[in-house]
């Protein structure tokens, strides 16, 4: 293939997009976080975690240009987090009870923690949104 670009626009764009980015390290630190915070039942880290991945998909989605503004996908993200992890809350201390979920244990605390995680995301994409005001 031929490259019809000029040199000055080859390094107009190099100068505009950075050479490493670190989204990828957090998306992977705060997908790993989370499983282990969640399987381990360790809420602290499973809320970081969380938050964590949260924040850095929403980062790279912006960064990549697929999205223009990453706080609705934080909010989006925070508000499935907050929904997932009512319903297995819910589930958890028997206020939903169907029969398939009668030999789950730890649903009560881990659904509480998903919950939370999206709660923090919630709050802290309003707080930036305000911030950036």
């Amino acid at each position: 293939m031929v490259d019809h670009s000029s040199a000055n626009d080859r390094g107009e764009r190099d100068r505009e997009r950075p050479t490493a980015s670190p989204w990828p390290v957090l998306v992977a630190i705060g997908l790993a976080g989370s499983e282990v915070g969640i399987v381990v039942d360790l809420f602290p880290v499973a809320v970081g975690g969380l938050v964590l991945f949260a924040a850095s998909v929403a980062g790279i989605l912006a960064e990549s240009d697929h999205v223009a503004d990453p706080l609705p996908v934080a909010m989006g993200f925070g508000a499935v987090f907050a929904l997932g992890g009512s319903v297995l809350y819910a589930l958890g201390t028997d206020t939903v009870a169907p029969a398939a979920t009668d030999g789950l244990t730890g649903l009560t605390t881990r659904g509480l923690a998903i919950a939370i995680a999206g709660i923090v995301t919630v709050v802290g994409t309003v707080i930036v949104h305000y911030r950036r005001r």
